[in-house]
């Protein structure tokens, strides 16, 4: 097998993997102390920086070019938002940690459903750590609401909106000088939302589109925490 399709046998099966790795490994997270879960998430985030790095040596090392395998997509971002998450405190720690929640996580989920790595065969060493470091950027902003370091409230609303900001336009300046297509902000990966949004858009209005797309599932993330809140709250 060189390549593999979406919801394969073999990809079906990782993410069932994952959903329980994930589901387990937060159990010992709600009985530790903060501290315990603090160092956990700042260790895991640098696991998470290691395997991207590990990562891309094994592209270059097969003939990739170091340029196509930047850490810009919103998934490698995630690694370094987590990192600071984990080294700051207060106000700063609840911004990173609710943008890594409400954005970024979501952002690797996709990726872990809709993967761009299809190319690679499953079981090569970058598939799987692709899939391993996806799995702890989805994992690691867990532990932050689990342990309560972030409160997901609409009146933080703007959050992402302000990272994105701060981010988005000199890494479009990058893709547009370059040609290449972090963010995916020059066209959507195949078999993917991100692909039905460019075939209702078109070309001309697809940055639009992925603003609405984004705005949508923020909009849904903000309310499914809201809901939480207010369970737990009882």
């Amino acid at each position: 097998m060189t390549t593999f399709s979406h919801f394969c046998p073999e990809h079906t099966g990782m993410l069932v993997f994952i959903a329980i790795a994930i589901t387990t490994g937060l159990l010992p997270v709600r009985r530790s102390s903060s501290k315990n879960a603090l160092t956990a998430a700042l260790i895991l985030s640098i696991l998470t920086l290691t395997g991207e790095a590990v990562q891309d040596i094994l592209l270059v090392r097969d003939g990739g070019n170091i340029l196509d395998f930047l850490p810009l997509h919103l998934c490698n971002l995630g690694i370094f938002v987590n990192l600071l998450a984990s080294l700051t405190r207060g106000k700063v720690r609840a911004f990173f940690a609710e943008v890594s929640l409400v954005l970024i996580m979501p952002g690797s989920i996709g990726a872990l459903l809709f993967p761009d790595w299809t190319y690679r065969p499953f079981w090569s060493g970058v598939s799987m750590l692709c899939f391993f470091t996806h799995t702890l950027i989805v994992f690691i902003p867990l532990i932050f609401l689990v342990r309560k370091e972030v409160r997901v409230s609409f009146k933080h609303f703007w959050y992402p909106y302000l990272f994105l900001a701060l981010v988005t336009p000199p890494i479009y300046i990058l893709d547009s000088r370059l040609g290449r297509n972090y963010f995916f902000l020059m066209y959507p990966t195949k078999d993917s939302p991100l692909e039905l949004i460019y075939n209702l858009t078109g070309e001309k209005f697809y940055l639009a589109g992925l603003l609405v797309l984004i705005t949508l599932m923020l909009l849904i993330v903000y309310s499914v925490c809201l809901v939480i809140n207010r369970i737990s709250k009882k």
